[in-house]
């Protein structure tokens, strides 16, 4: 079975996982941003995304899911 995913994680439902191998919700980032995150380091500490290191094989995007949250933060912060 294939799980669908948003390419474009600005246009993803908050329900949305962003980071698989801690199964952290765009909702979740999101919730960091607004208490205070500027950095992917600051939403590692606030949610534990990022952490475990196995988004690659975990993820249908098969990639790091730091791309995602620094678009993410990239938009809240520029906004």
């Amino acid at each position: 079975m294939e799980t669908l995913y948003t390419e474009n994680i600005l246009y993803a439902p908050m329900a949305e996982t962003v980071c698989w191998c801690s199964n952290i919700s765009k909702k979740s980032i999101i919730e960091a941003i607004q208490n205070g995150a500027v950095s992917i380091d600051d939403i590692r500490k606030m949610t534990g995304a990022c952490t475990l290191g196995r988004c690659k094989e975990m993820s249908p995007r098969k990639r790091c899911c730091s791309k995602e949250i620094m678009q993410l933060l990239n938009s809240y912060i520029s906004s």
